[in-house]
């Protein structure tokens, strides 16, 4: 029987001792995964940051694209309507003249 306990304790020991390095194992693993994890949210929350900013910049650039395209389309407005007066006005000095010379050819007729 003697042979059989000291089997024992020797089955005993080796399986305290796999426990423990199934234990360590395990708490190595465990730590390795909260490292993962926190790598990862630390590696998403700085791309998130990235491109945050880069959609930032390009929405400046799209607001300066549309405040100077609004400057461009009020200043061609503006040369527009200078034209188109400039271009009312002559068309009405032109029908005032033609008139008068109309008159003045009824006029002649009429003699």
């Amino acid at each position: 029987m003697e042979g059989y306990g000291k089997e024992l304790a020797e089955m005993l020991g080796s399986v305290n001792q796999l426990s423990q390095i199934v234990n360590a194992s395990v708490r190595q693993s465990v730590w390795q995964l909260i490292a993962l994890i926190v790598s990862l949210c630390i590696t998403i929350a700085g791309g998130l940051a990235y491109q945050a900013s880069v959609m930032d910049k390009r929405f400046e650039q799209i607001e300066k694209r549309l405040e100077q395209s609004e400057r461009n389309m009020t200043s061609r407005f503006e040369d527009l309507e200078k034209n188109m007066t400039s271009r009312f006005g002559d068309l009405e000095k032109n029908m005032t003249s033609r008139f008068e010379d109309l008159k003045e050819e009824v006029r002649a007729q009429r003699k």
